[in-house]
């Protein structure tokens, strides 16, 4: 069985209209999945007191270890849309994670996302996983925040750093305005080890497919048609938890981008969670 680990903050999520609130961020997500491709998974992330119990009880339900450190807020995003962009401003933030923050036990995982939403991922985490696949997902790297909690787009300067010691970069296309300057530059980033001389950056266009950028290489590759589109929310998360599950089982990096876009393509099919792939339902190859 592989062995799963993402770690970053859950969020704490509200949305307009909506009288409750929905937990999110990108380890929520990438957990998950793995559980229900039957991976262990574990998830190690900061919550508050007031999301504690609804986490528990969400990873139970999904069958994921959950190492939760005890936080004084949980992050927090308020979402809006405009013209049919989404605008989001950050309410709270939690304080970040570093090493020590997850379990010894945890740290043999064979797959690893590392899932960075508002800045949490400390430098020790960087490389910290042996040989395990580790999955960047560029987000939290992109945006930072004014004095009223408005996001805005960011450049990602420290990114050699991270690139030098991950699996592959994931990212949207959304996440950089649909603008490749960036990500192409840090597909040129030479990575740690023989091979890849590279590390490959992964820019996924939702139903369009995704852009493998490696070894000054790229190639488009197709996504799998879902059979209907209830919530986007996830898929991006999802996707990143199949491919770095694909790695760590030894697939070439395009085969693993494949499985990838299969799993997402499950996630898009009901609300949260909910869509997310089983293994049986996933192509193989």
């Amino acid at each position: 069985m592989t062995r799963f680990l993402a770690v970053g903050h859950v969020t704490r999520d509200v949305f307009p209209g909506e009288e409750d609130w929905r937990l999110g961020g990108t380890v929520t997500y990438t957990s998950a999945t793995a559980a229900r491709l039957g991976a262990h998974a574990a998830l190690v992330t900061r919550v508050g007191p007031k999301e504690r119990a609804r986490l528990e009880e969400r990873c139970r339900a999904l069958g994921i270890e959950l190492f939760a450190v005890a936080g004084e807020v949980t992050t927090t995003f308020a979402f809006r849309y405009e013209d049919g962009h989404r605008i989001l401003t950050l309410r709270a933030r939690a304080r970040g994670l570093t090493l020590a923050d997850v379990p010894v036990d945890l740290r043999a995982a064979d797959a690893v996302v590392l899932g960075s939403v508002a800045h949490e991922i400390d430098r020790s985490l960087l490389g910290a996983f042996g040989h395990a696949a580790t999955v960047v997902t560029a987000q939290g790297y992109l945006r930072e925040w004014a004095a009223d909690g408005t996001i805005h787009p960011r450049r990602w300067d420290d990114v050699a750093e991270v690139t030098a010691k991950a699996s592959a970069i994931v990212l949207s296309g959304e996440d950089v305005g649909g603008d490749l300057d960036e990500p192409r530059r840090w597909a040129s980033l030479r990575a740690q080890g023989p091979l890849p001389l590279h590390t490959p950056v992964i820019v996924t266009f939702a139903e369009r497919g995704s852009l493998v950028l490696v070894d000054g290489t790229e190639r488009m590759i197709p996504a799998y048609h879902a059979d209907r589109v209830v919530d986007p929310t996830g898929a991006g998360d999802a996707f990143a938890a199949g491919l770095s599950i694909a790695l760590s089982e030894g697939r070439e990096l395009i085969d693993g981008v494949r499985f990838a876009h299969a799993v997402a393509s499950f996630a898009v099919e009901a609300v949260g969670t909910d869509g997310l792939a089983r293994c049986a339902r996933v192509p193989a190859g």
